[in-house]
């Protein structure tokens, strides 16, 4: 796995075998999903499902949160409680992954926020649900 990818990664346990992003059906649910470390970013591998999302084939950029919120639902209920949810969130760029299954949020670096349905998951686990 590249360490350049434009996402944090994380291991679902401390003992993890594979890689995943924060938005994983993997890891929905835990409350506290373990930031991956260097060397596990180097040695370990990637969930099937993380690898489509990291794919750089097929994400689609965004000029602002709200045109790509409107891609998903068009309404200004929508936009507006995204935009509340991800309160003062610094990032410099917005994307979805091939799937279109969650916005993504952040620096060439990394993800630090990922938008869902009704929902706003930030880079320190906070899950904040408007829907």
């Amino acid at each position: 796995m590249p360490s350049d990818t434009p996402e944090t990664l994380f291991v679902a346990h401390a003992t993890g075998r594979l890689l995943h992003v924060r938005a994983c059906p993997q890891l929905i649910g835990l409350d506290a999903p373990i930031r991956a470390t260097a060397a596990q970013v180097e040695t370990l591998g990637t969930c099937a499902w993380c690898a489509k999302e990291l794919s750089e084939a097929g994400r689609r950029y965004f000029d602002s949160v709200e045109q790509a919120v409107r891609t998903l639902d068009p309404s200004d209920d929508a936009v507006r409680a995204t935009e509340a949810a991800l309160g003062d969130v610094d990032y410099e760029l917005v994307w979805v992954p091939p799937s279109y299954s969650h916005i993504a949020v952040g620096d060439k670096e990394h993800a630090v926020a990922w938008i869902g349905r009704g929902c706003v998951m930030h880079e320190d686990g906070r899950l904040i649900d408007f829907g």
